[in-house]
């Protein structure tokens, strides 16, 4: 899923539910139960493309910060221990190629030839 979130956001194109917006903290798993693993593939550059938009794993103590840069790539479990959030893009527009991965064999991705 090629994601785009612009500085100047009026409305998820992917709206969840009312008062939705990409900055709430989420855990993936629990929005999609089959998601094992997620990852992000940093397509622009923080502070160069785009300001805002950091992604932070939260925790009790202190929140973990990943700064965007172009190629970087990110992965982590999918599920409770990773609490996290998009910071609000405040400049620009930050490009975001994300993924997710499934352990079932039930939720496996088939060609229709198969």
């Amino acid at each position: 899923l090629l994601t785009r979130l612009t500085a100047d956001y009026k409305n998820d194109l992917f709206e969840m539910s009312p008062g939705h917006v990409y900055w709430n903290a989420h855990v993936d798993k629990a929005n999609i139960p089959s998601y094992d693993y997620s990852a992000l593939l940093y397509l622009n550059t923080q502070d160069q493309d785009f300001e805002g938009g950091s992604f932070a794993f939260l925790d009790r103590e202190v929140d973990s910060i990943v700064v965007p840069r172009s190629g970087r790539l990110l992965m982590f479990t999918s599920s409770f221990e990773n609490l996290h959030q998009v910071r609000e893009v405040t400049r620009g527009t930050r490009y975001v190629l994300a993924l997710w991965f499934t352990c079932s064999e039930r939720h496996q991705y088939r060609d229709s030839d198969d």
